[in-house]
């Protein structure tokens, strides 16, 4: 469940002067909010050909066949598919690496995202094939996404109110509108990635009044866990690119609720074609893309 950008992201951009505040929409307008935001972070992810969400964190196990066009002999690194933000275990077959030891991350281990692994210890991906033939796999497990400060990509913004299960749904903060480290707010609103403790959540609604957040619990490859009182609640901050021309697009599908540009067809029956992404997502595709 892709979701680059908040609410507040959406109505931040398409405010105008003495305009809407976040307090003046209403929660069915934020429900469609988050729907669009939705639909256009999930049309990224399908331009790019992406399993999973690309620019938020996902964690889980990925292989990678032993292969001729993974392996540069001369750094002596395998190439990945996707991009690995932070690395957690690593295995050729059945035998598992010392990471910073035998494997690092390539070409600077303190730089993410990485697109390779390399053998620090002087020794062959080959040498690990076994002699009947057999296809060998390397199975990295980690957080993948595309984040380029992954170090400062999580935001500490409130702390737990009170404790929580692993079946709870909803969560209480000191203060769901108010400001973020950076001066800005509300802390919380629709479409944030939180993580409390290890365990990372999408928000689905916020109440204001109770400071009380609904969350999807233990997405993006985590498990649902209880969390305690005074745990810290962090917040992913997207690229920025990425969560400004997914705000955008989706407030100009907010706008244009109900518009559409109609086109005869056969002379009896119409098509009619909603507006497509604004060439400044396009833009920022290809960017990426690119780079």
């Amino acid at each position: 469940m892709s979701y680059y950008a908040s609410t507040a992201d959406v109505i931040a951009v398409s405010r105008t002067p003495g305009g809407n505040t976040n307090a003046s929409i209403t929660a069915a307008n934020k429900a469609d909010l988050l729907r669009y935001i939705r639909t256009v972070s999930r049309r990224i992810d399908l331009d790019f050909a992406a399993r999973r969400p690309l620019f938020l964190p996902y964690t889980e196990a990925r292989k990678f066949l032993v292969s001729s066009d993974r392996i540069n002999s001369g750094l002596n690194t395998l190439r990945l598919d996707g991009y690995l933000l932070a690395l957690s275990a690593l295995s050729i077959g059945s035998t598992a690496l010392s990471i910073g030891t035998t494997v690092t991350l390539w070409p600077d281990p303190d730089m993410p995202p990485f697109r390779e692994v390399r053998l620090a210890d002087y020794s062959s991906w080959y040498g690990y094939c076994t002699s009947d033939g057999a296809p060998v796999f390397v199975t990295a497990t980690g957080v993948w996404g595309l984040h380029r400060d992954y170090a400062n990509a999580w935001l500490s913004v409130d702390a737990l109110a009170a404790g929580i299960d692993a079946s709870a749904t909803s969560l209480t903060v000191a203060d769901t509108d108010g400001l973020n480290a950076y001066g800005f707010g509300p802390r919380l609103a629709p479409g944030n990635i939180i993580r409390i403790d290890s365990e990372v959540m999408p928000v689905l609604t916020t109440d204001d009044n109770t400071n009380a957040a609904t969350v999807l619990r233990g997405q993006f490859g985590t498990t649902a866990a209880a969390h305690s009182l005074g745990a810290a609640v962090e917040v992913f901050q997207v690229e920025d690119p990425i969560r400004h021309v997914v705000a955008r697009q989706a407030a100009f599908i907010w706008a244009r609720q109900g518009a559409y540009t109609t086109m005869q067809s056969d002379g009896i029956s119409e098509v009619r074609y909603p507006p497509d992404l604004l060439a400044e997502l396009r833009a920022v595709e290809q960017d990426y893309a690119n780079g």
